[in-house]
Formats: C-alpha cells, sequence, structure tokens
C-alpha cells in the first residue's frame, strides 16, 4: 500500500503536540497564521531539496508557455529525447537547433523559446501550491521537517521563551538531509540527484 502524504490538518496537530501539549487552538488567527508559517515552510524545504517537476511543452512560433509554478529550469529535451542546450537570447542568431531560452519573469509569466517548432520536455524547479484546507496534502516526504520549521519560527516571534527554536530549525535541516539521503540510496544508478 502507497504511503499517503501528510494533510494540513495533520501538520496542525503535529505543531500543537509540540507547542500546545496537543490541544490545537479554535482561534482563526492563529489558525492562519500557523497556515502561512506552513506554507513558507513547505516552501523553504522544496528549495532545500531541489523538488522538481516534468512538463511537455509543444511551442506555437517557437515559444511555448511554462507552468505557473515554474521556478528556474533544471534540464529541457527535444522530442527526440535529446538534451537541450540552454543559450543567452542575445546569442540566438548565432544558434540551431538543440537550444532553447528562457524568457518572462515571476509577474507576466515564464516561456521557453525554441529554435524550431518542437514538443519539449521541461525539467524545472517549482513553487508547492500553497496548503489552504485541512485536507490539502503536503509535497514534502518528511512532513515533520515542515512541521519542525513552523515550530521554529513561532518560537522565534515569541522571542524564544524556552530557548529551542535553533533547536527546531536543525531539525528541520536534519529531517531534509535524511530526505536527501533516501532519495540518494534509492536512486544509486541514476544521474539526477537532489540538491543539498
Amino acid at each position: 500500500m502507497a504511503y499517503s502524504k501528510a494533510k494540513l490538518s495533520d501538520l496542525k496537530q503535529s505543531l500543537a503536540d509540540r507547542h500546545d501539549g496537543g490541544t490545537l487552538p479554535t482561534d482563526t488567527p492563529t489558525l492562519t497564521l500557523w497556515t502561512r508559517i506552513f506554507n513558507r515552510g513547505q516552501e523553504y524545504c522544496a528549495d532545500i531539496l531541489s523538488l522538481k517537476k516534468s512538463v511537455s511543452v509543444t511551442t506555437s512560433s517557437n515559444v511555448g508557455a511554462l507552468p505557473d509554478d515554474f521556478k528556474s529550469v533544471s534540464d529541457v529535451y527535444d522530442s527526440g529525447d535529446n538534451l537541450m542546450v540552454m543559450v543567452s537570447p542575445d546569442d540566438i542568431k548565432y544558434q540551431v537547433g538543440g537550444t532553447y531560452w528562457i524568457t518572462g519573469d515571476h509577474d507576466t509569466g515564464f516561456s521557453i523559446n525554441v529554435y524550431s517548432e518542437d514538443t519539449v520536455t521541461v525539467k524545472y524547479t517549482y513553487f508547492p501550491a500553497p496548503l489552504v484546507n485541512d485536507t490539502d496534502e503536503c509535497i514534502i516526504d518528511d512532513p515533520e521537517a515542515v512541521v519542525a520549521y513552523a515550530y521554529s519560527m513561532i518560537r522565534k516571534s515569541e522571542t524564544d521563551p524556552i530557548g529551542d527554536a535553533q533547536e527546531a530549525m536543525i531539525e528541520c535541516n536534519q529531517r531534509l538531509k535524511n530526505v536527501k539521503s533516501d532519495y540518494d540510496n534509492n536512486n544509486a544508478n541514476s544521474e539526477m540527484a537532489l540538491g543539498i
């Protein structure tokens, strides 16, 4: 049976276990704050792990829109599964097939540009979808890393009354190292690896 991912409600309960003796707060401002911190923690963890997605993009007039969650390009493959080379938009007049360049920004969105029409596969790091509802799933394989991050941030905002904010952040980073180690062990014969 497949492992089921932790939901926002699970993260809240785990944080309550660490912070409030297991009693989940009921007031909206506190729960809203916790959710914002969980989202920052999920983004932090995804960034440290360099989590990647893959998408197929068909270009039109040599340009294809990248997904809204695009953060940065990792690898691009043409329809023949050949690794393409990134070039500067300033150098495109000197290029032939097998090259691409990225245009755009986080406000207007990003596009991939190719020398000739193609359907390309883009591997990219991404921004995780925000956790909003209690049933939303955390994308981090070890959700306690996100909870440890949230606990550290809450303790820091309280001026760390019992001196454990730094320990929680150390725990978060150690958990992320363990996730990376597990991934590397499971993909020992693969060239792709998570970056930490």
